[in-house]
Formats: structure tokens, sequence, C-alpha cells
């Protein structure tokens, strides 16, 4: 039974999502329209479909192409990248860490590293479909520089992080999406019931999040006649990596959008 976050760790998921955000936007110098164009969203062991958990990762990277739609008419047409935050594998490593790192310091390593991932494909700067020659170098360059940004990060002793995660401290390939082993320190056998997993998400235009957490609703007097549409969600072929930050998702059935 593979454990799952508990309710006092949704807050520290939206704290790392928000500080890895400001950071790589920052890094990139995106504009605030060129991050309201990126879409984006965390999903936890509860929220996944079964075939975007996995055993050998902290997280992996699935890409969707989404169309609204009201009956025929289409009214808009997107890429979502959906980080999938594997609960069991980052609660392992977590308590494996050395004081004074945590989860805290965890998260933001591997969000920072996604997102890095997201933003080079949204610039174009890599291709989806790269040959499987190529991918190693990619996921180096994706390493470097999420290091290079956490690098600014005063808060926590990032290098030892780096340090412990490397293989020479792990024995295991770099990066947040390679973790192929389990941790050797510590009794990491305990299993612990999850409740419910919360989605975060960055789409700015597509009814965001409002403070507290919660989605931002027009009041009775001013909303206007709801005319309810589908979003439809089919992924975009991609050739599944080795280190699993590509992979082949499979069509979502329509899901109503409120």
């Amino acid at each position: 039974m593979r454990r799952t976050f508990d309710v006092e760790h949704f807050s520290i998921i939206e704290q790392a999502r928000r500080r890895a955000e400001r950071l790589v936007w920052g890094f990139y110098v995106l504009s605030g329209r060129e991050g309201e164009r990126i879409r984006y969203e965390v999903k936890t062991l509860r929220d996944l479909r079964p075939e975007e958990v996995r055993d050998d990762a902290l997280a992996h990277l699935v890409c969707y192409e989404c169309v609204r739609r009201v009956g025929t008419h289409i009214l808009q047409q997107y890429e979502l990248y959906r980080i999938c935050l594997q609960d069991h594998r980052l609660l392992e490593v977590a308590r494996a860490l050395p004081q004074p790192l945590d989860l805290r310091a965890l998260l933001l390593y591997v969000l920072t590293h996604e997102l890095v991932h997201v933003v080079r494909f949204v610039q174009k700067l890599q291709r989806m479909d790269l040959p499987v020659s190529e991918r190693a170098a990619e996921e180096a360059i994706v390493e470097r520089t999420a290091w290079k940004i956490l690098a600014r990060v005063r808060a926590y002793p990032m290098e030892r992080l780096r340090a412990f995660l490397s293989p020479r401290g792990w024995g295991r390939p770099e990066g947040a999406d390679a973790l192929l082993r389990p941790p050797l320190r510590g009794d990491l056998s305990d299993v612990a019931s999850g409740n419910a997993i919360p989605s975060f998400w960055q789409a700015p235009d597509l009814n965001p999040p409002a403070s507290g957490g919660r989605s931002a609703r027009p009041s009775p007097e001013t909303s206007a006649p709801e005319v309810r549409s589908q979003e439809e969600r089919t992924p975009i072929p991609m050739v599944a990596s080795e280190c699993s930050w590509l992979r082949r998702a499979r069509p979502r059935d329509r899901i109503p959008w409120r």
C-alpha cells in the first residue's frame, strides 16, 4: 500500500509550487503574460490515473492537449502540463533526509526541476519527441539548470540536498524523475492512509484559485446564466523516456467544465 500525503502536507505543496514558479519564471525572465500562458497542474497520488503512478521516480510530467467546447463549437484549445507527484516516494526520501533538510526542501527541488522541463517545452527549447540518444543530455541540462536556480535559495542548504541526491550520495542517476532505487537510510516501511488530495492549478484565465485555495465564483447577484461546456483531454504523442520525464498518456473521458 502506497503512502499518500496527509492534510497538513497540502499547504507545504502549494508553498513549494508558488516558490518554484517564482524562481523558474524569474530565471527565464518571463513576463506576466508569458507566465499566464503556461498551463500546468500539480497532482498528487490520490488524483493520479493508474498509468501515472510510478515507483521509480519522485515525479514525472505528462502533457495533454485540451479542448473546451460547447456542443460542436470549440471555445479554447491548449496544452496542459501535469506534474505527477509520487507521494510515497517523496515521503520516503523526505524521512531519510539529514537535518535540517525536510519535505519542503525536497518539494522545492522536485517542482523546480519539473517546471524547468515545462518552460523548455513551452518555449520550444526542446522537443517532446526527443530521440532516445538525446534524452540523457536533455535531462542533464534540466538538472543543471534546476540547481543553478536553487542556488539562490537561502532558506534551505540546497547544496546538501544536491549532495544527498547525487549518484555518490545515493547511488542513483541524478534528476527528480530518475529515482531508480528505494532509500537506503532509516526505516521507511510505515504506511499511513491519506485524505483527499487537492489539485493546484496555474491557469489564470480558467477559474483561478482565490485566496484560501478555493475556486473564485461570481456572486449570485452578478452571475450570468451558466452555459456548461465540455473539456476533452487528449495525450500529445510523446516518446516515453527511461527517466520518465516524458510519459505516454491515455486519452481522458470528457470532463464537465464548471
